[in-house]
């Protein structure tokens, strides 16, 4: 599983059998995906540069495409999905939208943070993932804030569940 920065706030997911792109842009370069997630608040309709749409996913709800499960929750001004794909269970969305719905969070292996705005950082030590992917403005606040001065900056991270660290590792996404 491949979790890719395409633009400053598009992420994709991509696994065996599916990708999916959250938050797609015109700015982005064509990229093939089954499904999209974007924003309640997002006006458009199609995405010219998604290549093998299936579904747009824009409110809460529970989907699913190849076998991956998706599951939407509504958070503060963002989805926020819990994504079971390839046998690793990824919750992406941007910080503010997770600590409102941090009740609803179930264990996650990868959490997948777009840092576009203040948020209480401490949310990301009660879901207790393995990996933390931070991307967005306040990448490197959320870094010192969690306690890694110096974390990897990638634009692609891979795993397998096997290969989860066992420890929590933490990367910038640019």
């Amino acid at each position: 599983m491949d979790v890719i920065i395409l633009d400053k706030n598009c992420i994709k997911l991509k696994g065996k059998t599916t990708s999916i792109l959250i938050n797609p842009s015109d700015s982005m370069n064509k990229s093939e995906a089954e499904a999209v997630i974007v924003p309640a608040t997002y006006q458009g309709q199609s995405f010219p540069k998604v290549e093998g749409l299936r579904i747009i996913i824009k409110g809460p709800g529970e989907y699913e495409v190849n076998g991956v499960k998706i599951t939407a929750f509504s958070g503060a001004s963002d989805l926020v999905s819990f994504v079971d794909m390839d046998g690793l269970k990824i919750l992406a969305g941007n910080g503010l939208s997770i600590e409102k719905i941090q009740d609803k969070i179930e264990e996650c292996h990868i959490a997948v943070i777009n840092a576009d705005s203040e948020f209480n950082y401490s949310v990301l030590s009660t879901i207790e993932p393995r990996v933390i992917l931070v991307y967005g403005e306040k990448k490197g606040e959320v870094a010192r804030q969690v306690g890694k001065d110096n974390p990897e900056k990638v634009s692609k991270f891979s795993t397998t569940y096997e290969k989860l660290p066992a420890e929590l590792q933490m990367l910038l996404l640019e």
